[in-house]
């Protein structure tokens, strides 16, 4: 089994068989049982079960891997709402994997390819959108990446209108401190998207 650091968890590099340290009730994640029209996960083709992220997001979960998919909007929700009320220490995310922004799943509703991108909020994480279904898949230990990345919204208690703008493109990081999310820097070295930040709010 070799570590994956970023993640939190072991994984074998033989069979892809997954070892955690942590139950899912330590994710705030509720099976709530398997269902005859359970999508089945992007990568190995289990069906997954339906749960309850929180106590309040119905979310399809992968008990092999951990995986989650989930409505765009719940993303939102959730990513805010945990970042907000954090207490713990942030944690400085690991560099993006950029060979992961290369990869080509299919969504497991409607089995159309993913929109595979950098998370534009904090985390350094690789997003992979349902256009479509407007769904949004993340792997093990992603979520957390991204509660746990610095941030003055961070421990704030403060949440924003969850409107489009905010779900597509997470807390605006301009005036937030560093995020360590290779993609706001990327940002802010673009003159014509300064520009259009700047013009368009």
């Amino acid at each position: 089994m070799v570590l994956v650091e970023s993640r939190r968890h072991f994984q074998c590099a033989h069979c892809g068989t997954y070892h955690f340290t942590d139950t899912i009730e330590a994710d705030s994640v509720r099976i709530v049982g398997p269902s005859p029209d359970a999508p089945r996960r992007p990568v190995c083709a289990d069906a997954m079960a339906h749960a309850l992220l929180d106590e309040h997001h119905p979310i399809d979960f992968c008990a092999r891997c951990r995986g989650m998919l989930m409505p765009r909007t719940s993303f939102a929700e959730v990513t805010q709402r945990r970042r907000a009320w954090a207490t713990s220490p942030p944690t400085p995310p690991s560099p993006l994997d950029h060979t992961a922004l290369r990869g080509r799943r299919a969504c497991p509703r409607c089995g159309r390819a993913f929109e595979t991108y950098a998370h534009s909020g904090p985390g350094n994480v690789v997003i992979d959108n349902c256009t479509s279904c407007d769904l949004i898949w993340l792997d093990f230990g992603e979520l957390r990446q991204i509660v746990d990345a610095p941030g003055r919204d961070r421990g704030s208690r403060e949440t924003y209108r969850l409107d489009d703008e905010y779900v597509r493109r997470g807390p605006g990081n301009d005036d937030k401190g560093d995020t360590g999310n290779e993609g706001d820097a990327v940002r802010k070295r673009d003159p014509l998207r300064l520009l259009a930040d700047v013009l368009f709010g």
